[in-house]
């Protein structure tokens, strides 16, 4: 077969500068990713509350859901692990830590000199004008 000839009235381009065909571009990047919506208080304590609801419907209150979850922690440490972090917390990698708080004591100034007592100048020079 004869190779197909193209006409000498046509170009590559349509006469822009520039005009050629690009690289296709991807069409979902990490950047371009949903993020997902921001978590706010509002929605913490909505979150906070359905769980709470959820528990009283399935297991009748609050303290069987926890009973419940102690009777799962006997096979299954797991669960012994969560029950422990809703008792007494995480646990720190020290012992004797106070969580990680670091606070500083700021040293106190008192000014008052004497009780109320104010100072007394003495050997003052009084110039009068004349």
């Amino acid at each position: 077969m004869a190779k197909h000839i193209k006409s000498q009235e046509t170009s590559k381009n349509d006469g822009r500068k520039y005009n050629k065909r690009l690289a296709p571009k991807p069409i979902s990047t990490t950047d371009k990713q949903v993020k997902p919506a921001r978590s706010t208080k509002a929605k913490k304590d909505r979150i906070s509350s359905f769980a709470v609801s959820a528990m009283k419907e399935v297991f009748g209150g609050e303290k069987e859901a926890f009973i419940h979850m102690a009777e799962l922690a006997k096979a299954n440490f797991n669960q012994m692990q969560l029950l422990m972090q809703y008792a007494y917390g995480k646990p720190s990698d020290k012992i004797g830590d106070d969580g990680g708080k670091k606070t500083k004591v700021a040293p106190t100034i008192n000014f008052v000199v004497n009780g109320n007592t104010t100072p007394q100048i003495d050997n003052t020079i009084d110039i009068t004008d004349e």
